[in-house]
């Protein structure tokens, strides 16, 4: 790890759009950088298990990381995908004790590391630094709810539509493709790979998608969004 990001310029712009770092002024981002980590990894690393101390959190600049936990038989079930933009870690440390959940870099990935300490001090000198991170936090439980609620309610065309409405909003295109490999989506929504393939196989059927690898066309983003609220 490096003690400071090799482009500030791009650390700080990924830092102010994101809603924990939004409401602060650039001087106390800057001087709060100062305290940051840069850590590059290669695909497959992990970042942290649940045995590990919640001490820092997590600032993706490049590349994509998964968080997720493994049942006593070992399978996996994956709760987010973090990519560019987006932070980690931060419940966690918040609350004390140990992360809840395994993270690992899908992808290769450089990462802005932010220690507990780094984390007070810049609380301790500004108070929107606070209430932004309780903003970010409030949207990953909104999320985190939903999950619960479509892995408890919904059958998996229903999971696997929400999935691909949510890239569709987060990329404002109709065709694009998937940021994960199909296992991790079928890990991801909490099945399996034959049992996605006829999730996938259903909704084209349907005339609401087509599918090309991991490439997807959004045919019918109305019908997408009836189908990812059924239960």
């Amino acid at each position: 790890m490096s003690k400071c990001p090799e482009d500030r310029g791009e650390a700080l712009a990924a830092m102010k759009a994101t809603a924990l770092f939004s409401a602060v002024d650039e001087s106390t981002l800057r001087g709060f950088l100062d305290r940051c980590l840069t850590r590059k990894v290669r695909r497959g690393t992990v970042l942290f298990t649940s045995a590990d101390p919640a001490d820092r959190f997590f600032l993706v600049l490049e590349g994509r990381v998964k968080i997720f936990k493994l049942s006593p038989r070992g399978a996996e079930q994956i709760l987010h995908l973090y990519g560019p933009g987006e932070t980690f870690g931060e419940a966690a440390l918040w609350a004390g004790g140990p992360f809840p959940a395994h993270a690992e870099a899908v992808a290769p990935s450089t990462l802005l590391v932010i220690p507990r300490q780094a984390l007070r001090r810049a609380i301790a000198r500004n108070a929107d630094l606070a209430m932004g991170m309780m903003a970010g936090l409030s949207a990953k439980l909104r999320d985190f709810n939903r999950l619960i609620e479509d892995l408890s309610l919904k059958e998996v065309p229903a999971r696997l539509a929400r999935v691909l409405l949510e890239e569709f909003d987060r990329t404002g295109e109709t065709t694009f493709r998937l940021r994960q490999t199909k296992r991790q989506l079928a890990a991801q929504i909490g099945t399996v790979a034959e049992t996605l393939s006829r999730a996938f196989a259903r909704l084209k059927a349907a005339g609401v998608i087509n599918v090309r690898g991991a490439k997807i066309t959004i045919l019918d983003a109305d019908a997408l969004a009836k189908a990812a609220e059924t239960e």
